[in-house]
């Protein structure tokens, strides 16, 4: 796997800029430039197709609080979740999930109408529907009777590029996509058209590959009649 360090060495030589750089750290003037732009693809590529690519999902499996109906990441301790996949969740009551049963996703407005009206909002029982508020805090309910495991996938926020030998989440086969989008912030920069044109022809590539790679298959209904 290519480190950060690497992929900054990689923009230095498809750029043509002049020197070597052997360290992200402590750097000034257009090393520290590169470093920057190598820093802002990574986000702007993670930040891309509404968080759908598969190398920004992940299981996770949580305990709920009996008792408890409203969860922050904090509360589960995720901290690199960015966005709660509603329709991946299910509950079971032991540890080995054999008693596993689907939590069905409501939105917002109907969970709220339905479990947040009158005695229901203090129902306690096995979960059964979720949502995911205005302040995007995950609701459970019925209200959990004991502390059930919920199983579901998240969807992650990777941490940033910092040190050397830092790894993107990105799988190795597209990792070049960083370069080349570092590389057409460089281009811009430098107003080289040329090398902006360059990039964005091998970006593009890239990207249409490990979008198609990467991306959950879209399934087509069933035809009305």
């Amino acid at each position: 796997m290519k480190t950060f360090l690497q992929i900054v060495q990689d923009v230095y030589r498809e750029g043509g800029i002049s020197g070597q750089i052997n360290s992200v750290q402590n750097q000034t003037g257009e090393a520290l430039r590169v470093v920057k732009w190598v820093q802002e693809a990574y986000r702007e590529i993670c930040n891309a197709d509404q968080y759908q690519l598969y190398f920004l999902r992940g299981e996770v499996t949580v305990q709920l609080t009996p008792g408890k109906a409203v969860y922050t990441k904090d509360d589960l301790n995720l901290p690199l979740l960015g966005q709660w996949d509603t329709r991946s969740m299910r509950v079971s009551l032991n540890a080995n999930k054999h008693d596993e049963t689907f939590v069905f996703n409501m939105r917002w407005p109907e969970f709220r109408d339905y479990w947040l009206f009158s005695s229901r909002r203090d129902t306690f029982s096995r979960p059964l529907n979720c949502s995911v508020d205005e302040n995007t805090h995950l609701r459970i309910a019925p209200v959990p009777d004991a502390p059930y495991y919920l199983s579901f996938q998240q969807i992650i926020v990777p941490p940033d590029l910092i040190n050397d030998d830092d790894v993107p989440v990105i799988p190795d086969r597209w990792v070049n996509c960083i370069m080349w989008r570092a590389l057409r912030h460089y281009g811009m920069y430098e107003s080289a058209p040329e090398v902006v044109m360059r990039a964005d022809s091998a970006y593009n590539e890239i990207m249409l590959r490990m979008t198609l790679d990467q991306s959950p298959e879209i399934v087509v209904g069933a035809p009305l009649c």
